[in-house]
């Protein structure tokens, strides 16, 4: 959806050029749209609580001009179900508009996010998506998160304005910070993909019979495609288990009974069901690529010279 041609939008963080840049190395404003009055001031005064300097909009217009207005504004949280211009129009639009010229984290906010809207916010450019009531430690977390991510943003755009390869340069200062940021929903899903493709690979090697581990594949395909708010067939959650079709469906059903997964029926071929982790196992995943990220992120400890003499008989 395009703004209306009578709408101007002015672009004083591209007319103030190099203040703008100062401006993302000093601060970062949380702008929250909505169009609840209420929710807007209770999420401002919960925000402001956790140490960030907050800003509120009723609506996806008067967002965009304030962010068009105000480069301090550097995390937006979008209610991704608002009347009139809806909450993804709005993502698309800070995507379009803003992304390529200033560092900006966008967070999708919903009631019961569908797979479709979560997918449609995430192609959208949002980083992280939160399901209402939002408790105050999903809070904390993913603007933590998101805090990470725009000093990141800003690291790159402040070295390309210094420098022609600022951007590989300032990458590398990220990657040697001491300090390792929080993990966005796509890092968590491309770690999945890894840790997926690498115990596939571990066939190769290892009978998989031996592994006994099929419960866990079709858990980890379910949490990869979880996080990126799609359900995965059952046909090609049992083929992620790697052992045969009918062991793959008894543990398929042992899941199920165990309150891990769920099966949903698909509304267009009756004949096709599909898989998705209930929440609490998608907590639970969830908590272990958390886990595991942090583990791949980390430095490897030093340690001193191999000690032969420990070993010699």
């Amino acid at each position: 959806m395009n703004i209306p041609a009578n709408i101007s939008f002015l672009r004083q963080d591209q007319a103030s050029g190099g203040d703008a840049v100062q401006n993302w190395a000093a601060v970062s404003r949380v702008l929250i749209v909505g169009n609840d009055a209420e929710c807007l001031e209770t999420s401002r005064e919960l925000v402001e609580s956790l140490g960030y300097a907050c800003s509120t909009s009723p609506d996806a217009l008067s967002a965009l001009r304030l962010i068009a207005a105000d480069s301090s504004i550097g995390i937006v949280l979008v209610d991704v179900q608002m009347e009139a211009l809806d909450g993804v129009f709005l993502l698309n639009e800070i995507s379009e508009r803003f992304m390529a010229l200033r560092p900006l984290v966008t967070i999708a906010v919903g009631e019961d996010l569908a797979a479709d809207l979560t997918v449609q916010s995430m192609r959208a450019g949002a980083s992280d998506f939160l399901v209402k009531p939002v408790t105050v430690n999903c809070l904390s977390i993913s603007l933590r998160q998101a805090a990470s991510r725009w000093t990141r943003l800003a690291q790159q755009f402040r070295a390309a304005a210094i420098h022609p390869q600022g951007l590989e340069l300032a990458a590398d200062a990220a990657v040697q910070s001491a300090v390792p940021a929080e993990p966005s929903f796509s890092d968590l899903h491309d770690l999945g993909v890894k840790i997926i493709k690498s115990r596939q690979s571990r066939s190769k090697f290892i009978d998989p019979g031996l592994l006994n581990e099929a419960a866990w594949g079709i858990l980890l395909d379910l949490a990869v495609a979880g996080l990126r708010g799609e359900r995965v067939a059952t046909s090609s959650a049992c083929a992620a288990a790697q052992v045969p079709l009918s062991t793959a469906l008894r543990h398929v059903n042992q899941l199920i009974a165990a309150g891990l997964i769920r099966r949903v029926g698909d509304p267009k071929d009756k004949r096709r069901t599909f898989l998705e982790l209930q929440p609490r196992a998608f907590d639970m995943m969830n908590g272990y690529l958390r886990t595991s990220w942090e583990i791949h992120r980390a430095k490897p400890a030093r340690i001193g010279p191999f000690n032969r003499s420990r070993y010699a008989a």
